[in-house]
Protein backbone atom coordinates (compact mmCIF):
# COMPACT_ATOMS: atom_id res chain seq x y z
CA UNK A 1 0.00 0.00 0.00
CA UNK A 2 1.28 3.83 -0.25
CA UNK A 3 1.41 6.45 2.17
CA UNK A 4 -0.87 8.74 1.13
CA UNK A 5 -5.17 7.52 0.13
CA UNK A 6 -5.26 8.49 -2.75
CA UNK A 7 -2.17 6.40 -3.59
CA UNK A 8 -3.57 3.39 -1.70
CA UNK A 9 -6.73 3.51 -3.71
CA UNK A 10 -4.97 3.88 -6.91
CA UNK A 11 -2.77 0.71 -5.95
CA UNK A 12 -5.45 -1.24 -4.96
CA UNK A 13 -8.08 -0.31 -8.19
CA UNK A 14 -4.84 -1.19 -10.29
CA UNK A 15 -4.16 -4.47 -8.75
CA UNK A 16 -7.52 -5.21 -7.71
CA UNK A 17 -8.40 -5.05 -11.53
CA UNK A 18 -5.36 -7.25 -12.63
CA UNK A 19 -6.52 -10.07 -10.63
CA UNK A 20 -10.14 -10.51 -12.22
CA UNK A 21 -9.30 -9.13 -15.26
CA UNK A 22 -9.70 -11.47 -17.49
CA UNK A 23 -12.38 -13.35 -15.95
CA UNK A 24 -14.33 -10.45 -15.61
CA UNK A 25 -14.10 -9.78 -19.43
CA UNK A 26 -15.65 -13.50 -19.95
CA UNK A 27 -18.52 -12.21 -17.36
CA UNK A 28 -19.24 -9.26 -19.13
CA UNK A 29 -18.91 -10.48 -22.47
CA UNK A 30 -21.11 -13.65 -21.99
CA UNK A 31 -23.65 -11.11 -20.00
CA UNK A 32 -23.85 -8.95 -22.77
CA UNK A 33 -24.53 -11.66 -25.32
CA UNK A 34 -27.48 -12.76 -23.26
CA UNK A 35 -29.32 -9.45 -23.38
CA UNK A 36 -31.14 -11.02 -26.36
CA UNK A 37 -31.17 -14.06 -25.26
CA UNK A 38 -34.78 -15.25 -26.75
CA UNK A 39 -33.59 -13.87 -29.78
CA UNK A 40 -30.04 -16.24 -30.34
CA UNK A 41 -32.33 -18.96 -29.36
CA UNK A 42 -34.43 -18.43 -31.98
CA UNK A 43 -31.83 -18.05 -34.08
CA UNK A 44 -29.92 -21.03 -33.10
CA UNK A 45 -32.86 -23.24 -33.75
CA UNK A 46 -34.11 -22.39 -37.13
CA UNK A 47 -36.57 -24.93 -37.40
CA UNK A 48 -38.99 -22.61 -35.69
CA UNK A 49 -41.18 -20.91 -37.89
CA UNK A 50 -41.02 -16.72 -38.81
CA UNK A 51 -42.70 -14.59 -35.81
CA UNK A 52 -44.98 -12.64 -38.39
CA UNK A 53 -47.89 -10.90 -37.12
CA UNK A 54 -49.91 -13.69 -35.28
CA UNK A 55 -53.45 -14.73 -36.64
CA UNK A 56 -55.18 -15.85 -33.15
CA UNK A 57 -58.48 -16.15 -32.03
CA UNK A 58 -59.51 -13.66 -28.91
CA UNK A 59 -58.26 -14.41 -26.09
CA UNK A 60 -60.90 -15.41 -23.90
CA UNK A 61 -61.84 -18.31 -26.72
CA UNK A 62 -58.76 -19.22 -26.51
CA UNK A 63 -58.50 -19.32 -22.76
CA UNK A 64 -61.69 -21.60 -22.67
CA UNK A 65 -60.41 -23.81 -25.32
CA UNK A 66 -57.98 -24.89 -22.71
CA UNK A 67 -59.78 -24.95 -19.70
CA UNK A 68 -62.37 -27.10 -21.57
CA UNK A 69 -58.75 -29.35 -22.23
CA UNK A 70 -57.58 -29.62 -18.44
CA UNK A 71 -60.69 -30.29 -17.46
CA UNK A 72 -60.86 -33.61 -19.58
CA UNK A 73 -57.61 -34.08 -19.26
CA UNK A 74 -55.91 -32.79 -15.51
CA UNK A 75 -59.37 -32.87 -13.54
CA UNK A 76 -57.14 -34.16 -10.54
CA UNK A 77 -54.45 -31.22 -10.64
CA UNK A 78 -54.09 -28.90 -8.17
CA UNK A 79 -53.29 -25.77 -10.29
CA UNK A 80 -54.21 -24.80 -13.65
CA UNK A 81 -52.05 -22.63 -15.54
CA UNK A 82 -52.55 -21.02 -19.19
CA UNK A 83 -49.77 -19.51 -21.01
CA UNK A 84 -51.67 -16.94 -24.21
CA UNK A 85 -49.40 -16.27 -26.97
CA UNK A 86 -47.18 -12.80 -26.15
CA UNK A 87 -44.50 -11.14 -27.73
CA UNK A 88 -42.81 -10.61 -24.02
CA UNK A 89 -42.84 -14.29 -23.14
CA UNK A 90 -39.27 -15.88 -22.38
CA UNK A 91 -37.49 -18.79 -23.47
CA UNK A 92 -37.31 -20.18 -20.44
CA UNK A 93 -40.75 -18.98 -18.63
CA UNK A 94 -42.27 -22.34 -18.08
CA UNK A 95 -42.60 -23.38 -21.73
CA UNK A 96 -44.35 -20.06 -22.57
CA UNK A 97 -44.37 -19.39 -26.58
CA UNK A 98 -44.64 -16.62 -28.42
CA UNK A 99 -46.92 -18.26 -31.01
CA UNK A 100 -48.93 -20.98 -29.47
CA UNK A 101 -51.38 -21.28 -26.76
CA UNK A 102 -50.24 -23.89 -23.79
CA UNK A 103 -51.53 -24.94 -21.06
CA UNK A 104 -49.85 -26.30 -18.11
CA UNK A 105 -51.05 -28.86 -14.95
CA UNK A 106 -49.46 -28.71 -11.50
CA UNK A 107 -47.88 -30.39 -9.63
CA UNK A 108 -47.05 -32.57 -12.14
CA UNK A 109 -46.39 -29.91 -14.65
CA UNK A 110 -47.54 -31.60 -17.41
CA UNK A 111 -47.53 -29.51 -20.63
CA UNK A 112 -49.36 -29.17 -24.00
CA UNK A 113 -49.41 -26.53 -26.75
CA UNK A 114 -52.53 -25.79 -28.75
CA UNK A 115 -52.71 -23.65 -32.23
CA UNK A 116 -53.95 -20.17 -31.05
CA UNK A 117 -56.38 -19.76 -34.21
CA UNK A 118 -58.00 -23.05 -34.09
CA UNK A 119 -57.41 -24.74 -30.38
CA UNK A 120 -56.32 -27.63 -32.13
CA UNK A 121 -53.39 -29.62 -29.97
CA UNK A 122 -49.84 -28.89 -31.58
CA UNK A 123 -47.17 -31.53 -31.39
CA UNK A 124 -43.87 -29.90 -29.55
CA UNK A 125 -41.54 -27.99 -32.27
CA UNK A 126 -38.91 -30.33 -33.39
CA UNK A 127 -35.94 -28.49 -33.08
CA UNK A 128 -32.05 -29.24 -33.30
CA UNK A 129 -30.22 -29.36 -29.55
CA UNK A 130 -28.39 -26.72 -28.44
CA UNK A 131 -28.43 -24.34 -25.04
CA UNK A 132 -28.76 -21.02 -27.58
CA UNK A 133 -28.87 -17.72 -25.94
CA UNK A 134 -29.32 -18.98 -22.59
CA UNK A 135 -25.23 -20.59 -22.64
CA UNK A 136 -24.28 -17.34 -22.20
CA UNK A 137 -26.88 -16.75 -19.29
CA UNK A 138 -25.07 -19.51 -17.39
CA UNK A 139 -21.58 -18.54 -18.72
CA UNK A 140 -21.85 -15.52 -17.20
CA UNK A 141 -22.81 -16.36 -13.72
CA UNK A 142 -21.52 -20.26 -13.28
CA UNK A 143 -18.97 -20.49 -15.44
CA UNK A 144 -18.13 -24.13 -17.31
CA UNK A 145 -16.49 -27.43 -16.38
CA UNK A 146 -16.81 -27.16 -12.98
CA UNK A 147 -19.65 -27.34 -10.56
CA UNK A 148 -22.08 -24.91 -10.89
CA UNK A 149 -21.87 -23.58 -7.14
CA UNK A 150 -18.23 -22.76 -6.85
CA UNK A 151 -18.66 -20.85 -10.48
CA UNK A 152 -21.11 -18.68 -8.52
CA UNK A 153 -19.07 -18.20 -5.42
CA UNK A 154 -16.41 -17.57 -7.92
CA UNK A 155 -18.40 -15.37 -9.94
CA UNK A 156 -19.77 -13.81 -6.74
CA UNK A 157 -15.14 -13.01 -5.79
CA UNK A 158 -15.20 -11.10 -8.89
CA UNK A 159 -18.25 -8.93 -8.71
CA UNK A 160 -17.19 -7.67 -5.28
CA UNK A 161 -13.83 -7.09 -6.54
CA UNK A 162 -15.04 -5.24 -9.47
CA UNK A 163 -17.54 -3.36 -7.42
CA UNK A 164 -14.45 -1.95 -5.51
CA UNK A 165 -12.34 -1.50 -8.78
CA UNK A 166 -15.27 1.06 -9.58
CA UNK A 167 -14.89 2.56 -6.59
CA UNK A 168 -11.32 3.11 -5.91
CA UNK A 169 -11.23 3.99 -9.95
CA UNK A 170 -13.35 6.87 -9.15
CA UNK A 171 -11.38 8.12 -5.88
CA UNK A 172 -7.91 7.15 -7.79
CA UNK A 173 -8.55 9.28 -10.74
CA UNK A 174 -9.54 12.69 -9.15
CA UNK A 175 -9.93 14.60 -12.91
CA UNK A 176 -11.77 11.45 -14.31
CA UNK A 177 -15.38 13.42 -15.05
CA UNK A 178 -13.22 16.46 -16.69
CA UNK A 179 -10.93 13.43 -18.83
CA UNK A 180 -14.09 12.46 -19.99
CA UNK A 181 -14.31 14.99 -22.28
CA UNK A 182 -11.21 14.62 -23.56
CA UNK A 183 -9.80 12.24 -26.08
CA UNK A 184 -6.13 12.50 -27.35
CA UNK A 185 -5.70 10.25 -30.17
CA UNK A 186 -1.89 9.13 -31.28
CA UNK A 187 -0.86 9.79 -27.76
CA UNK A 188 0.04 5.83 -26.76
CA UNK A 189 -0.77 5.24 -22.92
CA UNK A 190 -2.46 8.93 -22.66
CA UNK A 191 -4.63 7.57 -25.66
CA UNK A 192 -5.47 4.23 -23.88
CA UNK A 193 -6.18 6.19 -20.44
CA UNK A 194 -8.23 8.27 -22.22
CA UNK A 195 -10.55 5.33 -23.54
CA UNK A 196 -10.44 3.70 -20.94
CA UNK A 197 -11.76 7.05 -18.78
CA UNK A 198 -14.39 7.93 -21.66
CA UNK A 199 -15.57 3.84 -21.62
CA UNK A 200 -16.01 3.78 -17.38
CA UNK A 201 -17.76 7.02 -17.08
CA UNK A 202 -20.09 6.63 -19.58
CA UNK A 203 -22.03 3.59 -18.16
CA UNK A 204 -20.80 3.99 -14.83
CA UNK A 205 -24.33 3.96 -13.03
CA UNK A 206 -24.93 0.60 -15.17
CA UNK A 207 -21.75 -1.39 -14.05
CA UNK A 208 -22.87 -0.31 -10.23
CA UNK A 209 -26.38 -1.32 -10.75
CA UNK A 210 -25.36 -4.94 -12.57
CA UNK A 211 -22.89 -5.82 -10.38
CA UNK A 212 -24.76 -5.27 -7.48
CA UNK A 213 -27.88 -6.57 -8.54
CA UNK A 214 -25.70 -9.69 -9.73
CA UNK A 215 -24.89 -10.13 -6.08
CA UNK A 216 -28.15 -9.84 -4.76
CA UNK A 217 -29.43 -12.53 -7.40
CA UNK A 218 -27.12 -15.32 -5.75
CA UNK A 219 -27.98 -13.86 -2.66
CA UNK A 220 -29.41 -17.35 -1.32
CA UNK A 221 -25.84 -18.60 -1.75
CA UNK A 222 -23.74 -15.54 -0.67
CA UNK A 223 -25.41 -14.95 2.31
CA UNK A 224 -27.46 -17.90 3.13
CA UNK A 225 -28.95 -16.71 6.75
CA UNK A 226 -30.82 -13.60 5.75
CA UNK A 227 -32.46 -15.25 2.85
CA UNK A 228 -33.41 -17.63 4.68
CA UNK A 229 -35.40 -15.45 7.08
CA UNK A 230 -36.65 -13.54 4.39
CA UNK A 231 -38.22 -16.98 2.86
CA UNK A 232 -39.38 -18.33 6.23
CA UNK A 233 -41.23 -14.96 6.49
CA UNK A 234 -43.08 -15.35 3.74
CA UNK A 235 -43.42 -19.24 3.40
CA UNK A 236 -47.19 -18.37 4.20
CA UNK A 237 -48.17 -16.44 1.65
CA UNK A 238 -50.95 -18.56 -0.78
CA UNK A 239 -49.79 -20.55 -3.92
CA UNK A 240 -46.36 -20.74 -3.03
CA UNK A 241 -46.03 -24.28 -2.92
CA UNK A 242 -48.40 -26.91 -3.60
CA UNK A 243 -49.37 -28.65 -0.18
CA UNK A 244 -51.95 -29.88 1.45
CA UNK A 245 -54.43 -27.10 1.23
CA UNK A 246 -55.02 -27.28 -2.29
CA UNK A 247 -57.70 -29.21 -3.89
CA UNK A 248 -58.62 -30.45 -7.24
CA UNK A 249 -59.15 -27.26 -9.18
CA UNK A 250 -63.01 -27.71 -10.96
CA UNK A 251 -63.74 -25.50 -14.12
CA UNK A 252 -64.43 -22.08 -13.53
CA UNK A 253 -68.33 -21.69 -14.20
CA UNK A 254 -68.39 -17.82 -14.72
CA UNK A 255 -67.13 -16.84 -18.65
CA UNK A 256 -63.90 -15.64 -18.60
CA UNK A 257 -64.14 -12.89 -21.21
CA UNK A 258 -65.70 -10.53 -19.10
CA UNK A 259 -62.58 -11.13 -16.14
CA UNK A 260 -59.99 -10.61 -18.72
CA UNK A 261 -61.69 -7.00 -19.94
CA UNK A 262 -61.79 -6.34 -16.14
CA UNK A 263 -58.34 -7.43 -16.31
CA UNK A 264 -57.33 -5.30 -19.48
CA UNK A 265 -58.90 -2.16 -18.37
CA UNK A 266 -56.29 -2.30 -15.52
CA UNK A 267 -52.80 -3.85 -16.45
CA UNK A 268 -53.45 -2.49 -20.14
CA UNK A 269 -54.89 -3.45 -23.65
CA UNK A 270 -52.68 -6.67 -25.23
CA UNK A 271 -51.74 -7.26 -21.38
CA UNK A 272 -53.00 -10.07 -20.60
CA UNK A 273 -49.82 -12.88 -20.73
CA UNK A 274 -51.27 -15.64 -18.30
CA UNK A 275 -54.37 -16.97 -16.30
CA UNK A 276 -53.97 -19.73 -13.17
CA UNK A 277 -56.92 -21.58 -11.52
CA UNK A 278 -56.83 -22.97 -8.37
CA UNK A 279 -58.56 -23.99 -5.18
CA UNK A 280 -57.32 -23.88 -1.44
CA UNK A 281 -59.09 -25.51 0.84
CA UNK A 282 -61.44 -23.16 2.75
CA UNK A 283 -61.73 -20.76 -0.12
CA UNK A 284 -63.36 -20.19 -3.15
CA UNK A 285 -62.17 -21.52 -5.94
CA UNK A 286 -60.36 -18.76 -7.99
CA UNK A 287 -58.36 -17.11 -11.48
CA UNK A 288 -55.29 -15.25 -11.41
CA UNK A 289 -54.77 -13.41 -14.36
CA UNK A 290 -51.21 -11.05 -15.22
CA UNK A 291 -49.09 -10.29 -17.13
CA UNK A 292 -46.08 -12.12 -18.94
CA UNK A 293 -44.43 -13.86 -15.75
CA UNK A 294 -40.65 -11.55 -15.30
CA UNK A 295 -42.17 -8.34 -17.60
CA UNK A 296 -43.00 -6.29 -14.00
CA UNK A 297 -40.54 -4.22 -12.47
CA UNK A 298 -40.86 -5.02 -8.97
CA UNK A 299 -40.92 -8.65 -10.74
CA UNK A 300 -43.71 -9.59 -7.28
CA UNK A 301 -47.50 -10.57 -6.77
CA UNK A 302 -49.68 -7.66 -5.76
CA UNK A 303 -52.67 -5.86 -6.75
CA UNK A 304 -51.19 -4.20 -9.30
CA UNK A 305 -49.85 -6.92 -11.33
CA UNK A 306 -52.36 -9.91 -9.93
CA UNK A 307 -56.24 -9.24 -10.69
CA UNK A 308 -58.05 -12.01 -8.51
CA UNK A 309 -61.63 -13.19 -9.11
CA UNK A 310 -64.42 -15.59 -8.10
CA UNK A 311 -64.05 -18.32 -10.45
CA UNK A 312 -67.91 -19.22 -9.52
CA UNK A 313 -69.42 -15.65 -10.22
CA UNK A 314 -66.44 -13.84 -11.98
CA UNK A 315 -66.81 -11.10 -8.95
CA UNK A 316 -63.35 -9.69 -8.77
CA UNK A 317 -61.88 -10.73 -4.91
CA UNK A 318 -59.62 -8.68 -3.06
CA UNK A 319 -55.94 -9.17 -3.23
CA UNK A 320 -55.14 -11.79 -0.32
CA UNK A 321 -51.52 -11.82 -1.13
CA UNK A 322 -48.74 -8.60 -1.10
CA UNK A 323 -44.85 -9.05 -0.35
CA UNK A 324 -43.15 -7.39 1.97
CA UNK A 325 -41.07 -4.11 1.50
CA UNK A 326 -37.77 -6.16 1.67
CA UNK A 327 -38.67 -8.83 -0.86
CA UNK A 328 -39.95 -6.37 -3.08
CA UNK A 329 -36.57 -4.26 -2.98
CA UNK A 330 -35.18 -8.06 -4.34
CA UNK A 331 -37.51 -8.46 -6.78
CA UNK A 332 -36.79 -4.96 -8.01
CA UNK A 333 -33.33 -5.62 -8.11
CA UNK A 334 -33.20 -9.13 -9.66
CA UNK A 335 -35.83 -8.02 -12.25
CA UNK A 336 -33.31 -5.33 -13.15
CA UNK A 337 -30.58 -7.75 -13.36
CA UNK A 338 -32.47 -9.75 -15.95
CA UNK A 339 -34.23 -6.95 -17.75
CA UNK A 340 -37.14 -9.16 -18.82
CA UNK A 341 -39.18 -6.33 -18.14
CA UNK A 342 -37.08 -4.30 -20.77
CA UNK A 343 -38.41 -3.22 -24.54
CA UNK A 344 -35.87 -4.18 -27.41
CA UNK A 345 -34.50 -0.15 -27.08
CA UNK A 346 -33.85 -0.40 -23.32
CA UNK A 347 -32.27 -3.78 -24.44
CA UNK A 348 -29.86 -2.37 -26.72
CA UNK A 349 -29.22 0.02 -24.20
CA UNK A 350 -28.09 -2.82 -22.07
CA UNK A 351 -26.23 -4.19 -25.01
CA UNK A 352 -24.42 -1.01 -25.65
CA UNK A 353 -23.34 -0.45 -21.95
CA UNK A 354 -22.52 -4.14 -21.54
CA UNK A 355 -20.40 -3.99 -24.75
CA UNK A 356 -18.92 -0.62 -23.32
CA UNK A 357 -17.62 -2.48 -19.45
CA UNK A 358 -15.44 -4.67 -22.36
CA UNK A 359 -13.98 -2.43 -23.54
CA UNK A 360 -13.28 -0.81 -20.30
CA UNK A 361 -11.64 -3.44 -18.86
CA UNK A 362 -9.79 -4.42 -22.00
CA UNK A 363 -8.26 -1.27 -22.04
CA UNK A 364 -7.54 -0.93 -18.20
CA UNK A 365 -5.47 -4.39 -19.07
CA UNK A 366 -3.45 -3.56 -22.02
CA UNK A 367 -2.82 0.14 -20.11
CA UNK A 368 -1.72 -2.18 -17.14
CA UNK A 369 1.09 -3.89 -19.79
CA UNK A 370 2.03 0.19 -21.90
CA UNK A 371 3.00 1.46 -17.79
CA UNK A 372 5.14 -1.29 -16.97
CA UNK A 373 6.85 -1.14 -20.53
CA UNK A 374 7.03 2.55 -20.33
CA UNK A 375 8.74 2.60 -16.84
CA UNK A 376 11.59 -0.26 -18.20
CA UNK A 377 12.12 2.41 -20.99
CA UNK A 378 12.58 5.02 -18.66
CA UNK A 379 15.11 2.71 -16.75
CA UNK A 380 16.89 1.10 -19.57
CA UNK A 381 15.87 -2.47 -18.02
CA UNK A 382 14.81 -4.99 -20.36
CA UNK A 383 10.46 -5.84 -19.54
CA UNK A 384 10.39 -9.16 -17.48
CA UNK A 385 9.54 -12.64 -19.11
CA UNK A 386 6.05 -11.91 -17.00
CA UNK A 387 4.78 -8.79 -18.49
CA UNK A 388 5.83 -10.14 -22.05
CA UNK A 389 3.78 -13.41 -20.90
CA UNK A 390 0.61 -10.78 -19.69
CA UNK A 391 0.84 -8.69 -22.88
CA UNK A 392 0.32 -12.00 -25.27
CA UNK A 393 -1.95 -13.06 -23.12
CA UNK A 394 -3.80 -10.38 -23.47
CA UNK A 395 -4.20 -11.15 -26.72
CA UNK A 396 -5.70 -14.44 -26.64
CA UNK A 397 -7.88 -13.46 -23.87
CA UNK A 398 -9.05 -10.14 -25.24
CA UNK A 399 -9.06 -10.60 -28.93
CA UNK A 400 -9.53 -14.60 -28.80
CA UNK A 401 -13.02 -15.06 -26.60
CA UNK A 402 -15.02 -13.14 -29.50
CA UNK A 403 -13.76 -15.77 -32.12
CA UNK A 404 -14.64 -18.43 -29.73
CA UNK A 405 -18.18 -17.03 -29.46
CA UNK A 406 -18.40 -16.66 -33.24
CA UNK A 407 -17.24 -20.20 -33.31
CA UNK A 408 -20.19 -20.80 -30.84
CA UNK A 409 -22.58 -19.90 -33.71
CA UNK A 410 -20.68 -21.75 -36.34
CA UNK A 411 -20.73 -24.96 -34.18
CA UNK A 412 -23.88 -24.70 -34.23
CA UNK A 413 -25.05 -24.27 -38.06
CA UNK A 414 -22.14 -26.62 -39.20
CA UNK A 415 -22.39 -29.71 -36.37
CA UNK A 416 -24.79 -32.90 -37.68
CA UNK A 417 -28.60 -32.03 -36.02
CA UNK A 418 -28.45 -35.76 -34.81
CA UNK A 419 -25.03 -35.74 -33.42
CA UNK A 420 -24.82 -37.38 -29.63
CA UNK A 421 -23.98 -34.20 -26.86
CA UNK A 422 -24.64 -31.74 -30.17
CA UNK A 423 -25.75 -28.84 -27.27
CA UNK A 424 -22.34 -29.65 -25.35
CA UNK A 425 -20.01 -29.59 -28.52
CA UNK A 426 -21.18 -26.62 -29.44
CA UNK A 427 -19.93 -24.95 -26.08
CA UNK A 428 -16.81 -27.02 -26.31
CA UNK A 429 -16.42 -25.70 -29.73
CA UNK A 430 -16.39 -21.97 -28.21
CA UNK A 431 -13.53 -22.81 -25.38
CA UNK A 432 -11.16 -24.80 -27.80
CA UNK A 433 -11.01 -22.08 -30.26
CA UNK A 434 -10.32 -19.60 -27.68
CA UNK A 435 -8.12 -22.13 -25.79
CA UNK A 436 -5.81 -22.23 -29.25
CA UNK A 437 -5.96 -18.94 -29.96
CA UNK A 438 -5.13 -18.27 -26.36
CA UNK A 439 -1.95 -20.21 -27.24
CA UNK A 440 -1.70 -19.03 -30.85
CA UNK A 441 -1.37 -15.68 -29.00
CA UNK A 442 1.78 -16.83 -26.88
CA UNK A 443 3.67 -17.96 -29.94
CA UNK A 444 3.06 -15.05 -32.52
CA UNK A 445 4.93 -11.38 -32.08
CA UNK A 446 2.36 -9.65 -29.80
CA UNK A 447 1.26 -6.81 -32.56
CA UNK A 448 0.90 -9.40 -35.33
CA UNK A 449 -1.14 -11.38 -33.05
CA UNK A 450 -3.24 -8.36 -32.53
CA UNK A 451 -4.08 -7.46 -35.86
CA UNK A 452 -4.25 -11.67 -37.06
CA UNK A 453 -6.80 -12.36 -34.51
CA UNK A 454 -8.64 -9.27 -34.58
CA UNK A 455 -8.88 -9.37 -38.36
CA UNK A 456 -9.97 -13.05 -37.82
CA UNK A 457 -13.23 -12.01 -34.92
CA UNK A 458 -14.15 -9.80 -38.25
CA UNK A 459 -13.98 -12.72 -40.16
CA UNK A 460 -15.75 -14.78 -38.25
CA UNK A 461 -18.59 -12.77 -37.43
CA UNK A 462 -19.05 -11.04 -41.00
CA UNK A 463 -18.72 -15.04 -42.33
CA UNK A 464 -22.01 -15.98 -39.97
CA UNK A 465 -24.88 -14.58 -42.21
CA UNK A 466 -23.69 -16.18 -45.23
CA UNK A 467 -23.38 -19.30 -43.13
CA UNK A 468 -26.28 -19.01 -42.17
CA UNK A 469 -28.04 -18.05 -45.50
CA UNK A 470 -26.13 -21.21 -46.96
CA UNK A 471 -27.66 -23.77 -44.46
CA UNK A 472 -30.82 -23.14 -43.40
CA UNK A 473 -34.21 -20.97 -44.83
CA UNK A 474 -33.66 -18.45 -42.45
CA UNK A 475 -31.84 -16.34 -44.16
CA UNK A 476 -31.34 -11.96 -44.42
CA UNK A 477 -33.13 -12.17 -47.72
CA UNK A 478 -36.26 -14.13 -45.88
CA UNK A 479 -35.84 -12.83 -42.60
CA UNK A 480 -35.97 -9.18 -43.56
CA UNK A 481 -38.80 -9.50 -46.37
CA UNK A 482 -40.82 -10.93 -43.74
CA UNK A 483 -40.17 -8.35 -41.38
CA UNK A 484 -39.31 -10.68 -38.47
CA UNK A 485 -36.50 -8.30 -36.95
CA UNK A 486 -35.16 -10.52 -33.88
CA UNK A 487 -34.03 -13.33 -36.42
CA UNK A 488 -33.00 -10.18 -38.97
CA UNK A 489 -31.25 -8.29 -36.30
CA UNK A 490 -29.01 -11.12 -35.17
CA UNK A 491 -27.41 -11.80 -38.48
CA UNK A 492 -27.22 -7.94 -39.04
CA UNK A 493 -25.67 -7.70 -35.51
CA UNK A 494 -23.09 -10.07 -36.76
CA UNK A 495 -22.18 -7.90 -39.46
CA UNK A 496 -22.30 -4.99 -36.85
CA UNK A 497 -19.59 -6.58 -34.91
CA UNK A 498 -17.22 -7.34 -37.20
CA UNK A 499 -17.34 -4.38 -38.65
CA UNK A 500 -16.01 -3.28 -35.11
CA UNK A 501 -13.67 -5.54 -35.33
CA UNK A 502 -12.13 -5.24 -38.53
CA UNK A 503 -11.78 -1.45 -37.57
CA UNK A 504 -9.79 -2.49 -34.81
CA UNK A 505 -7.45 -4.83 -36.56
CA UNK A 506 -7.01 -1.86 -39.96
CA UNK A 507 -6.35 0.95 -37.08
CA UNK A 508 -3.51 -1.20 -34.82
CA UNK A 509 -1.71 -2.34 -38.21
CA UNK A 510 -1.96 1.50 -39.63
CA UNK A 511 -0.34 1.99 -36.41
CA UNK A 512 2.23 -0.26 -36.77
CA UNK A 513 3.18 0.10 -40.19
CA UNK A 514 3.68 3.65 -39.81
CA UNK A 515 5.63 3.51 -36.68
CA UNK A 516 8.14 0.81 -38.55
CA UNK A 517 8.88 2.89 -41.11
CA UNK A 518 11.94 5.90 -41.06
CA UNK A 519 11.05 9.42 -39.80
CA UNK A 520 11.26 10.85 -43.10
CA UNK A 521 9.07 8.69 -45.11
CA UNK A 522 6.33 9.18 -42.39
CA UNK A 523 7.10 13.24 -43.34
CA UNK A 524 6.59 12.85 -46.74
CA UNK A 525 3.22 10.54 -46.41
CA UNK A 526 2.29 13.85 -43.94
CA UNK A 527 3.12 16.26 -46.55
Amino acid sequence: MRPYFRQSMAWLHTWGSVVIGWLLFFVFVTGTASCFMYDTTRWMEPERPLELTLSQAPQAMQAEWALDFLARHAPAAHKWEIKLPHTRNQPDNGGASRTRLVARAFPERSNWEFDPLTGQKLPPLEVRATEGGEAFRNLHHKLYYMDEVVGIYIVGVVAVLALASLVTGVIAHKKIFKDFFTFRPRKGQRSWLDVHNVTSVMALPFFVMILWTGLVYFNHHYFPVPAEIMESAVSDRPARQFDAAALPVPRPQAPLAPMIAQAEAILGQGQIGQIWVEHRAGEPSVVDISRPWGTELPRTKNTDTFIRFDALTGERLPATYAEGPGRTMLLALIALHEAWFASYPLRWLYFLSGLLGCFMIATGMVLWVLKRRERHAREGSAASFGLRLVARLNVGVLAGLPVGVAAYFWANRLLPVTMDGRAEWELHGLFATWGWLILYAVLRPEKRAWVEVLALAALAFGLIPLLNALTTDKHLGVTLAAGDWGLAGSDLTMLGLAAMFAAMAARLWRKWQQAGQPAASIRERAT
